[in-house]
């Protein structure tokens, strides 16, 4: 299960405006359009922005912004994305990520937010270098109570596993620490535990050495 795939059988993609809020270097934003989506990517981090300005199509509009204030005109969105971001925003933060997002949809717009959970082999290791033990679980609980009073109604919620295959630690060290400073300069510290605990959770599926993060995607509509 991809989370794009997923997001497809809830809401046609094709020609629709998606918003891909928190979109890193845009490897989503790229899935989204490749499905007939018009995507813009929002990113608050301005080498990320560059990088995925240089790296995704043309047709896809980058630009630089928080999810607390998004760069965009009220109701011009179909739907809005946030895939694996939303813990990554600053708790103050949260409630005026809702309210701009309620402000950019359409009235018969959609929000898709996908949040991965405190725990899976893929948590296991990771969390050596950066424990989001706390901000992942605010987050679900955040999503579990999102109601009216914020503007959007519950249409579907579905948890299933992510699976993303890393051949070797090193490949895992280049692709998920060393882009990261902050995963970096903590890395020294754990570097011969998180090798270790790696070679002991990584499972080999169908001749692919694998992770696993258990993660749940909550579909909302706008509430009338």
């Amino acid at each position: 299960m991809s989370h794009i795939e997923h997001l497809k059988s809830l809401y046609p993609l094709q020609g629709v405006h998606v918003v891909d809020v928190g979109a890193g270097d845009g490897i989503y934003s790229r899935q989204l359009h490749a499905v007939g989506a018009k995507v813009t990517a929002i990113e608050i981090d301005p080498r990320k922005v560059a990088k995925a300005r240089e790296n995704l199509p043309s047709s896809i509009q980058v630009k630089l912004g928080a999810a607390e204030k998004l760069p965009l005109s009220s109701g011009a969105a179909d739907l809005v994305g946030m895939f694996f971001s939303l813990h990554h925003v600053p708790s103050d933060f949260q409630s005026a990520t809702f309210r701009e997002i309620r402000r950019v949809l359409k009235s018969s717009g959609r929000l898709h937010i996908v949040e991965p959970y405190p725990y899976g082999t893929m948590f296991d290791v990771v969390r050596m270098v950066e424990d989001e033990t706390h901000v992942r679980t605010r987050s679900h609980q955040l999503l579990n109570g999102l109601d009216r009073d914020r503007g959007f109604e519950l249409v579907n919620k579905r948890e299933y596993v992510l699976t993303r295959e890393y051949p070797t630690f090193e490949v895992f060290l280049e692709k998920i620490v060393l882009p990261d400073p902050d995963r970096t300069r903590a890395y020294d510290a754990v570097a011969a535990e998180m090798a270790a605990t790696y070679e002991r959770v990584a499972e080999t599926v169908d001749g692919r050495v694998v992770l696993h993060q258990p993660c749940a995607a909550y579909h909302f509509s706008v509430a009338g």
